[in-house]
């Protein structure tokens, strides 16, 4: 099993619901968690990691180019967008391969995305 911890970018096949049913693409992904109490914990949740940059601009989303320090830093080949609406959570046995990390300040920008994705900054009455 890979080892990977919060930040890492891995390779995986992204689980999508097309049409009723689950299909899988292979595709870049970042550990939004990956239980660093538990190691041996069977899961991890990622966020998808696309070339499609509609919507760049919304703050549930991440931009990161690839001749940035972070996108060098990740390996992507192209320049990305770190989707925080676009979660799974998957064993950890899918897990392809580690490609790279993201250094710390795009991984606080990916929790700022984070927050505003799951509404955990607005409160509700």
């Amino acid at each position: 099993m890979i080892e990977v911890t919060r930040g890492d970018v891995v390779l995986v096949a992204f689980p999508f619901i097309t049409r009723g049913e689950v299909e899988r693409k292979r595709r870049p992904a970042v550990i939004v968690q990956a239980d660093r109490y538990n190691k041996r914990r069977t899961a991890v949740i990622i966020a998808a990691i696309t070339s499609t940059r509609a919507h760049q601009d919304l703050p549930c989303k991440v931009l990161v180019t690839k001749d940035s320090p972070a996108g060098r830093r990740a390996r992507i080949r192209l320049d990305s967008v770190v989707d925080c609406q676009m979660l799974a959570t998957i064993p950890r046995e899918e897990i392809v391969r580690r490609l790279g990390a993201f250094p710390a300040e795009t991984v606080q920008r990916i929790d700022l995305a984070l927050q505003d994705a799951l509404e955990l900054t607005h409160s509700r009455p």
